[in-house]
């Protein structure tokens, strides 16, 4: 079934450079996984983590994905050992003024600049290695390939994360449908295909599901970027598409302000593999 979805899938599975567009938004995104809702549910993954066992002082934690740290800082101050693999220049350059702020050292975590594509887990040295392999929300985990490397560093548990019933750009389809005459909606990264994926298996993950509004206030411009960057990697942002984008979005504003709203889903599964 995965595997079918994607040969339509419009998002280039291939290219391993559309995390460059998070460089850009790396401040934006560290001010959304601090809002008082988002810590929350962090908190009550974390909780899940340790009440299963999976994380523990001394875990040894492969973050894949880590991005501004949200995760990784958490976990090295509980007392693991953590790896954060994260491919953009500005996540990292986030994340590293949060571990000399908070003085922690590379025993507590260790930072790596690859795509989880280009990590090579034999060569590397990091086959078998983690007592918790862990991937919050993380684009790079995005197929039955990349999800096997998960399992395949894990000597234990694994973690996944991903939106369940459509992303927050699902809401634009039509939109950029009218916009550039293609459906441009990524559906494979839904919650339903690594889970299915692992039930073929044999597996039968530990779930959970985070659901809450996901409310904006964005000046033109910033809708417009906003909107843009769930498209990012399925065409290009052509000067005509960018204009019909913004007139729209002009059309409606009020008061020099485009409000957006929408209800989210967040799937979630912790599953041992030894």
């Amino acid at each position: 079934m995965w595997l079918n979805e994607l040969k339509n899938d419009p998002m280039k599975k291939t290219d391993t450079t559309h995390y460059k567009k998070w460089d850009k938004r790396a401040e934006v995104f560290d001010k959304r996984s601090a809002t008082p809702e988002a810590v929350a549910r962090k908190e009550r993954i974390l909780s899940m983590l340790t009440d299963a066992g999976a994380l523990k002082t001394g875990s040894r934690v492969l973050d894949v994905g880590a991005g501004s740290g949200n995760w990784a800082i958490s976990m090295a101050q509980m007392g693991a050992r953590v790896v954060a693999l994260e491919p953009s220049s500005g996540m990292i350059e986030i994340l590293r003024q949060k571990i000399d702020t908070l003085g922690l050292d590379s025993d507590q975590i260790s930072i790596r600049q690859q795509t989880w594509q280009e990590v090579d887990l034999e060569k590397d040295g990091l086959a078998g290695q983690f007592d918790l392999v862990f991937s919050s929300m993380n684009p790079g985990v995005c197929d039955p390939v990349t999800l096997d490397k998960v399992m395949q560093a894990s000597r234990n548990f694994c973690y996944l994360s991903t939106f369940s019933g459509g992303s927050p750009g699902s809401r634009y389809t039509e939109l950029l449908k009218q916009i550039t005459g293609r459906t441009l909606e990524g559906r494979t990264w839904d919650f339903i295909y690594p889970f299915t994926y692992l039930y073929a298996q044999g597996y039968r993950p530990l779930i959970d599901f985070n659901v809450w509004d996901l409310d904006r206030e964005d000046t033109i411009e910033q809708a417009v970027e906003n909107i843009l960057f769930f498209i990012q990697g399925m065409t290009d942002v052509t000067p005509e598409i960018r204009e019909k984008l913004t007139a729209y979005v002009t059309g409606k504003a009020v008061d020099g302000k485009f409000y957006d709203k929408q209800n989210v889903c967040q799937g979630v599964m912790l599953w041992q593999v030894a």
